[in-house]
């Protein structure tokens, strides 16, 4: 039983934190003194809804590089 509970509890988390979506270009962002691609899902009015596998809303100015996302949006 404590099996099926615990397959039942990995399966809720997964599907909870899987995009159906993939993402529409790729921010750079700087972290701990490396460099990272981050998914963006969306863009609106300056902001990205960004991250994997939690999404977030995030200001242009967090990021490094945006030009990818930049090049989508004229």
């Amino acid at each position: 039983m404590k099996k099926i509970i615990t397959l039942a509890v990995i399966t809720l988390a997964l599907a909870g934190c899987a995009s159906g979506t993939p993402p529409v270009c790729y921010n750079k962002a700087n972290i701990a003194n490396h460099f990272y691609d981050i998914p963006v899902f969306k863009t609106e009015n300056g902001r990205y809804l960004a991250g994997y596998p939690f999404h977030t809303w995030t200001n242009k100015s967090e990021f490094v590089d945006t030009g990818e996302c930049d090049r989508l949006n004229p």
